[in-house]
């Protein structure tokens, strides 16, 4: 894996896990348990599908 993969899937990790985290925390007033759970799950979904589409596209 190069170091630009990474930075992309590290980039649409941390963009997704943040906007799970305000829509659940701030918005729905989650617990902050729950918010940091779905954030992380989000995010690494995020990490995978930026992962799969890098290796569709060829790039």
């Amino acid at each position: 894996m190069s170091a630009e993969l990474l930075k992309h899937m590290a980039f649409h990790a941390a963009c997704a896990a943040v906007f799970i985290f305000v829509l659940n925390y701030y918005i729905l007033k989650t617990e902050l348990e729950s918010a940091v759970f779905w954030a992380i799950g989000f995010g690494a979904m995020a990490a995978g599908l930026a992962y799969q589409q890098s290796k569709r596209s060829g790039s």
